[in-house]
C-alpha cells in the first residue's frame, strides 16, 4: 500500500510538470512551424506571382504591339486564339523570358500562357505548346490551409500547384500559369524536424525535472508511510524518532500518537471479535439479535439450520421478511414480534425444511422508559436436546456398569487361570493309567481357554484407549480398507464401490477408523452369500463429515435391532459379536455417533458422523 501510493504521487507530479512543459513546448513549435510554414508558401507564391506578372505585361505589350490582320476578324474567338498564339510565339524576346523562368527558377515547374480552351499558347518547354494543359490546384489554396494538411504535402509524394494571373484579349481570355511542385518545399524539412527534435528534449528535461523534484517533495512522505505500515504491523513498540521540526515532522508526531492508539484499539478489537465468533461458532442455539428498528444485526450459523436460510442472506431484514412463512415455528415469532409479546420456550414442530424435527422458540423484548432497545431471539433443538439427556444418562449408567464388569471380569480370569493350572497338573498325574478320562479332560482345557478368551476380548474392549488423531483423507482411507477387504468380496462375490464426493477429510486416528471401516466392510460382504454391491461414501455437512457403508444383503429383522452394537451378540454361526460392538466404541471416542437403516432382503446402511 505504501510504494503505491508513493508511485501515485510521484506519477502525478512526473506528469503534471511534463505534461505544462510539453503543452509549452509543443503550443511554442506548432507556432513556429506553422509560422515557417506559411512564410515559406507565401514567398514561394510571390515569386510565382511575380513571374507570372512579368509574363502577362510582356504577352499584353506584345499584343498590343502587334497589328491584327486583317483576314481575320477580331471578334472571332478563334481568329484571336491563332493570332496571340502566332504573335506570342514569334517574339524571340518574350519566349526567352519564359524559357528562363521556367530553367532558373528553383520553385517553378512550368511557366505557360493557356487560352480558354486550356490549350498551350506559350510554354517554356516548345513541345508543349498546342497541347491541351491539365489545370492543377490553386496554390493560393494550400498557403491558406491548415498546418496538418500542409504537413502532409511537405511530408507526402510531389504534386504541382499553379499561380494564375488572367489575360484579357479582346473576346478571348487567356490565362498566364505559373506551376510550383511542393517537391521544392523540401527545404523546409530540417527546421521542422529540428523543432520537433527541440519538443522531444523538451519533454525529456521535463520528465527528469518532474522526477527529482516528486523525490525530494515526496521523501518525507515515504518515511513517514514506511513508519505507519510498520506500527500497522507491531513491528515498532515505542514511536518513531522525529528530527525534524517542520510540518512534516508535525505529521509524523500526529502519526505516531495515532498508530499507537490504532495499535491499541486493532489489538483489542481483534481479540473482542476472535472470543466472539468462536463463542457464536461454537453454540449449538440459534441466536438472533434486533436493533431497536426490528432490523437484524447479528445471528449466530446455527440459526440457517432451524429457518432452512442463510444468515448472510437475512441480516438488516425485519422479523416479517425473515419469518414470513407459513409454519408453526415461523408464524409463532412473527406473531410475538407483531403483538411484541415475549415467548418463553415454547415448543413447536420445525418446518418440512428445518433440520431440526421439534424447536423451543423464545423471544425476548429489552426496553427502555418503554421505548424499544433490542430484540432476542433464541432457537434451541428440543429433540436433539432431549436425546442428549438421555445419551449422557445411558453414558453415565454404562460407566458404572463398565467399572463393575471390569472388575467382574478381573475375578472370574483369576479362577479360571488357577484351573488351567491345575487341569494340566491333573494331567500329568494321570499319565496313561486311564486313558478314557484324557478326552474330558481336553474337553474341559478347551471350555476354560474360551471362556478366558471371552473375559480377555472383553478387557481389552473396555480398557482405556489412546487416541493419535492425524488430518485424514477418508476417500484415502476407504481405498485402503478395500484393499484389505478384496480377499473377503472376492469369496463372496461382491463388487466394491467407492463413491466420490469431494474429498472430505476428518481429524481421526487412522488405524482405529480403518479397523472400525473394515469391519463393517466384511459384516456387508459376509451379509451377501449371494453376491452384491457394497458402496461406501463420503460427504461434509456443516461442521461434520458423514460416512455411509451399505449393502445389499439380507438385511437386519427387526428383533435383532436393538441389540446389534452390544458386545458378544451375533446372528453369524462363526461370529464372535465382538466387530460392530468394536466400531461402535472407535466411533464414539472421536465423538461421533452411528446409527444405522434396514430392511430384509434388500441390505442395511450404517451411518457414522464424526466432526470435522
Amino acid at each position: 500500500m505504501r510504494i503505491s501510493l508513493k508511485l501515485s504521487l510521484k506519477a502525478k507530479l512526473t506528469a503534471l510538470i511534463s505534461c505544462l512543459v510539453l503543452l509549452v513546448v509543443m503550443v511554442t513549435s506548432t507556432l513556429y512551424v506553422d509560422e515557417l510554414i506559411k512564410h515559406t508558401l507565401i514567398d514561394i507564391h510571390l515569386r510565382a506571382f511575380d513571374v507570372a506578372r512579368r509574363t502577362y505585361d510582356q504577352a499584353r505589350y506584345v499584343l498590343n504591339q502587334a497589328p491584327f490582320p486583317a483576314t481575320l476578324n477580331p471578334e472571332n474567338p478563334a481568329d484571336l486564339r491563332i493570332f496571340a498564339r502566332e504573335t506570342l510565339n514569334a517574339d524571340p524576346q518574350l519566349l526567352y523570358s519564359v524559357q528562363s523562368e521556367g530553367v532558373y527558377s528553383e520553385n517553378l515547374e512550368y511557366v505557360a500562357i493557356t487560352d480558354s480552351n486550356h490549350t498551350v499558347v506559350v510554354h517554356n518547354l516548345q513541345d508543349r505548346v498546342g497541347r491541351a494543359l491539365t489545370p492543377d490546384p490553386d496554390f493560393g489554396l494550400l498557403a491558406r490551409a491548415g498546418l496538418y494538411r500542409q504537413l502532409r504535402t511537405i511530408y507526402g509524394p510531389p504534386r504541382i500547384y499553379e499561380v494564375v494571373y488572367p489575360i484579357k484579349y479582346g473576346v478571348e481570355p487567356m490565362d498566364v500559369r505559373v506551376g510550383v511542385s511542393t517537391a521544392l518545399l523540401g527545404r523546409v524539412r530540417p527546421e521542422i524536424e529540428s523543432a520537433f527534435r527541440i519538443s522531444l528534449v523538451g519533454v525529456l528535461l521535463s520528465t527528469l525535472t518532474a522526477g527529482l523534484v516528486s523525490l525530494l517533495i515526496l521523501r518525507p512522505l515515504e518515511t513517514i508511510s514506511l513508519n505507519v505500515d510498520r506500527l500497522a504491523r507491531g513491528e515498532l513498540p515505542v514511536p518513531v524518532p522525529v528530527s525534524r521540526s517542520d510540518e512534516w515532522g508535525i505529521l509524523s508526531s500526529k502519526l505516531n500518537l495515532l498508530g499507537e492508539r490504532i495499535r491499541g484499539e486493532k489489538a483489542a478489537f481483534v481479540a473482542l471479535k476472535e472470543n466472539l465468533d468462536q463463542l457464536l461458532a461454537s453454540l449449538a442455539d440459534g441466536l438472533m439479535f434486533f436493533d431497536q428498528q426490528d432490523r437484524l444485526v447479528l445471528a449466530t450459523p446455527a440459526v440457517a439450520r432451524f429457518l432452512n436460510r442463510p444468515v448472510e442472506q437475512m441480516l438488516r431484514q425485519t422479523p416479517a421478511e425473515i419469518f414470513a412463512a407459513p409454519d408453526s415455528l415461523n408464524s409463532i415469532l412473527r406473531q410475538a414480534f407483531a403483538a411484541r409479546r415475549p415467548v418463553n420456550g415454547q415448543t413447536v414442530e420445525g418446518s418440512s425444511q428445518s433440520q431440526a424435527a421439534r424447536v423451543a422458540a423464545s423471544v425476548v423484548f429489552v426496553e427502555d422508559q418503554g421505548s424499544p432497545v433490542a430484540s432476542l431471539v433464541t432457537l434451541r433443538d428440543a429433540e436433539t436436546r432431549a436425546q442428549l439427556e438421555n445419551q449422557i444418562d445411558t453414558a453415565a449408567k454404562m460407566a458404572a456398569i463398565g467399572k463393575l464388569t471390569t472388575g467382574v471380569a478381573h475375578e472370574v480370569r483369576n479362577p479360571l487361570n488357577a484351573m488351567v493350572l491345575q487341569l494340566e497338573v491333573l494331567k500329568a498325574k494321570l499319565g496313561d493309567r486311564d486313558r478314557a478320562l484324557i478326552p474330558h479332560l481336553e474337553l474341559l482345557g478347551n471350555e476354560i481357554r474360551r471362556l478366558d478368551r471371552v473375559v480377555r476380548t472383553f478387557l481389552d474392549f473396555t480398557r482405556p484407549v489412546e487416541l493419535h488423531p492425524v488430518e485424514t483423507d477418508l476417500e484415502g482411507l476407504v481405498e485402503e480398507v478395500f484393499r484389505s477387504a478384496e480377499p473377503e468380496a472376492t469369496r463372496h462375490q461382491v463388487k466394491l464401490v467407492l463413491q466420490r464426493n469431494g474429498g472430505a477429510t476428518a481429524r481421526i486416528d487412522r488405524d482405529l477408523m480403518r479397523q472400525a471401516l473394515l469391519n463393517l466392510v466384511l459384516n456387508g460382504c459376509q451379509a451377501m452369500p449371494s453376491g452384491g454391491e457394497l458402496r461406501v461414501s463420503s460427504r461434509r455437512v456443516a461442521q461434520q463429515v458423514e460416512i455411509e457403508v451399505a449393502d445389499q444383503g439380507v438385511g437386519i429383522p427387526p428383533e435383532d435391532r436393538s441389540r446389534i452394537f452390544s458386545l458378544y451378540y451375533t446372528t453369524k454361526p462363526a461370529g464372535t459379536g465382538v466387530g460392530l460392538a468394536m466400531s461402535y466404541r472407535i466411533v464414539q471416542l472421536h465423538n461421533g455417533s452411528m446409527d444405522f437403516s434396514s430392511e430384509v432382503d434388500r441390505g442395511t446402511t450404517f451411518r457414522l458422523t464424526l466432526p470435522r
